[in-house]
């Protein structure tokens, strides 16, 4: 056994026993290789739990668009909720602010390792149903020397629907 581990070694080490280049240049890749997994893994978590929170905003949104249609739907004028949802942009920004207030409320949108910005609604029309889609950026940062720089900026998409009847 303690023959294998002095072959194992041996490329490590040359014959007065110190490290070589070869073997330092090998640990600082490996180093960086976990480091990138690391960040990768913890990037992809992040979205999730901002999607996550985002998926029950949606819910919520759809809740919000089912009480301002009701109307609407009951006197078979869709076409009037629509007019107000593109004519007026007050209606379309509160939402977007319920949204975005909402989502502030289950998740942090800024801390040390991460920033949502650009949170965004577009509607649309398709078919019986209004689609709604949540855009937001996440830009990560990584901690170097003191200061924070910007590792990579993910952006985040949901789609959500609320059926109508006419």
């Amino acid at each position: 056994m303690k023959r294998f581990y002095s072959r194992l070694l041996r490329p490590l080490r040359n014959e007065r026993g110190e490290i070589t280049f070869f073997a330092c240049f090998f640990v600082v890749g490996v180093v960086m290789l976990i480091s990138f997994l690391l960040l990768y893994a913890s990037v992809q978590t992040t979205c999730i739990n901002i999607r996550n929170g985002a998926k029950m905003e949606l819910n919520n949104l759809s809740a919000t668009i089912y009480a301002d249609t009701y109307r609407s739907q009951r006197e078979t004028n869709f076409e009037e909720y629509l007019r107000t949802l593109y004519s007026s942009s007050d209606y379309t920004e509160m939402l977007e602010a319920t949204v975005a207030g909402g989502l502030a409320e289950k998740i942090s949108l800024s801390t040390d390792d991460y920033e949502v910005s650009d949170i965004s609604l577009e509607f649309n029309v398709v078919g019986d149903r209004a689609e709604y889609i949540f855009y937001c950026d996440v830009d990560f940062y990584i901690r170097m020397f003191g200061q924070d720089y910007p590792v990579i900026t993910q952006r985040v998409e949901l789609t959500g629907y609320h059926n109508t009847k006419f």
